[in-house]
């Protein structure tokens, strides 16, 4: 019988996962990777968001699916995210409706997890309710009714990891005091989850055995996100621990899966940086050539794996061998209906003084088409400009309009507006570099390079990796490679995985024809994210640049094939 286990792991990035894989720090996703191919994963809509699981589930954009927030409005105020939020069906729903046996374990915006066809296990599982095992109740519809009892012995509370367990991740734990504010909880919660959700997940696979299994792994981004944020060095190591956990937990999802199934290994990355997608098992085609997919390639291949396909996705199915006979088109079932509030529900707890649910304020009502301005803006600046224009006249104070606002206009080239936007940011975040941003590219725009100049030079003095690359080009853009270089090697300082600043420090140096530092560079840009076709592009130019005209065509050739895929 065909079988597919895909596991979507939080907090992966490809530099990082490349490394350990390779030096046999991560043995079981290194005897994986030996099986089939690896390589990175581009086109998360912001990092690892909810956004970024919906769309790898569905094969489209957060404007088609709807999921990038936690929380959405309706007519008895605000709910959580579900089942009825989708815009467009997840693949195990298609694969359902045709006839192909689904489960899931853990996956982020589906509750409750008893309402889709197959066997779905929602998060509200996970999420301990009481103070301890005892007394922590299993939500209502998180499970079909048949599976309730055999996850719920399954379940582990954050209390029952023990200081052991929590040395694991911390060997150090003495040196923490623990009478002040720690990330030892954190770590604690973190642990407890991912342990549920392995158990829960083996049980799955072993006891109902779906044709398809998506289980959702967070320990590593939940590590990651509690450890990275503290300067101690006793939390350095739980990183570390965290990557090994994740091997093993994955490693033996995959020894239940068993040797005939296609393991596919997917994470959108983290903090900026490119993401994994692996993928194991005899239906693996080897593609010495593979560089690397698409979030937005993930649906395509496992529907593809079924026979199955859409010519309406964007995406492209990976390396995965297709069946002999033709693909036929993929089913989609009809979407949930929007539930209305129980207006007799809200009628009686008014009549017993409970008053209905406050509305959503005009702030909350503007970070949503914000959000979604900042998914849009490096694919469409035009659509981001139009959704953070709606979120400023719902609030024109909001900091993420005003910034994607302002960067979609530069990239627009409208410099009228950007004064306005500039205003707006110096009101809001005085302390950042953004208002200088938005002066500066102002004057680029408007050909004045010595008065862009004084505000670029104040913009450097923002801490986001993302506003000095701005700036960095803004220096480019002015034909100043030194002041670009500067603020390059300081991203680097900050994010030494960072593959735009590389790319970055190799354009200044053939600006200054140095070749070797550009080669250099290029090939430290390869090693972090080897799906970009810019850095293909730029080695190109070297190659060229010194004679090795072979060399050069074949990089141009990796580029454009890579610009086909938008990478």
């Amino acid at each position: 019988m065909t079988k597919l286990l895909l596991i979507a792991a939080s907090g992966m990035d490809w530099g990082g996962f490349d490394a350990a894989t390779r030096s046999g720090a991560l043995p079981k996703l290194a005897a994986l990777r030996g099986r089939g191919f690896s390589g990175s994963l581009t086109g998360s809509p912001v990092g690892e968001s909810l956004a970024a699981f919906a769309s790898l589930a569905t094969g489209v954009q957060p404007e088609t699916h709807g999921i990038w927030r936690h929380q959405e409005v309706w007519g008895g105020g605000l709910r959580p995210t579900g089942r009825l939020s989708w815009r467009a069906n997840p693949i195990w729903a298609r694969l359902e409706a045709a006839n192909v046996s689904t489960g899931s374990v853990g996956w982020p915006a589906i509750a409750p997890g008893a309402d889709w066809p197959g066997v779905h296990l929602d998060q509200g599982f996970v999420e301990p309710t009481g103070k301890t095992a005892e007394d922590w109740a299993l939500p209502l519809r998180c499970a079909p009714t048949g599976a309730r009892e055999a996850i719920a012995l399954r379940r582990v509370h954050p209390t029952q990891i023990t200081t052991s367990m929590i040395q694991g991740f911390v060997p150090d734990l003495v040196a923490i005091d623990q009478t002040k504010p720690s990330q030892l909880p954190a770590l604690a919660v973190a642990m407890a989850r991912a342990a549920t959700i392995q158990g829960s997940a083996v049980w799955l696979m072993s006891e109902r055995a779906p044709q398809a299994t998506f289980v959702f792994q967070g320990i590593l981004g939940q590590v990651r996100g509690a450890a990275e944020s503290r300067k101690e060095p006793v939390y350095v190591y739980a990183v570390k621990a965290a990557w090994r956990f994740l091997d093993s937990l994955i490693g033996r999802l995959s020894d239940v899966a068993g040797p005939e199934a296609l393991v596919l290994v997917v994470s959108p990355g983290w903090r900026g940086r490119a993401g994994v997608v692996l993928g194991a098992g005899p239906a693996v085609r080897r593609d010495p050539d593979f560089l690397g997919g698409d979030l937005l390639d993930i649906a395509p291949t496992v529907l593809g794996f079924f026979g199955l396909e859409d010519r309406t996705l964007t995406g492209r199915p990976l390396a995965v061998t297709p069946p002999r006979a033709a693909c036929e088109p993929a089913p989609s079932p009809p979407l949930a209906e929007r539930a209305k509030p129980d207006q007799d529900l809200l009628r009686i707890a008014a009549e017993d003084g409970c008053p209905p649910p406050p509305p959503a304020p005009p702030a909350w009502h503007a970070q949503g088409p914000a959000e979604l301005g900042a998914m849009l803006l490096k694919r469409a600046p035009d659509a981001a400009e139009a959704a953070s224009a709606e979120a400023l006249r719902l609030d024109r104070d909001n900091a993420l309009a005003l910034r994607v606002r302002a960067t979609a206009l530069f990239a627009l080239e409208r410099p009228e507006l950007l004064p306005e936007m500039a205003d707006g940011l110096e009101r809001v975040a005085p302390n950042r570099g953004w208002g200088a941003l938005a002066r500066g590219a102002y004057h680029i725009l408007r050909k004045e390079p010595n008065q862009a100049a004084s505000w670029l030079a104040k913009a450097e003095v923002d801490p986001d990796v993302e506003t000095l690359l701005t700036v960095a080009a803004g220096w480019l853009m002015i034909r100043n490679p030194s002041a670009a270089e500067r603020v390059f090697k300081r991203v680097l300082e900050m994010d030494p995985a960072n593959a735009g600043a590389e790319i970055g420090i190799a354009v200044v140096a053939m600006a200054r024809r140095d070749f070797i530092a550009a080669e250099a560079a290029l090939q430290r840009a390869l090693a972090h994210d080897p799906a970009r076709a810019a850095t293909y592009e730029t080695m190109a130019k070297v190659y060229l640049e010194t004679g090795r005209k072979t060399q050069a065509k074949r990089m141009k050739k990796i580029a454009r094939r890579l610009a086909r895929h938008g990478f």
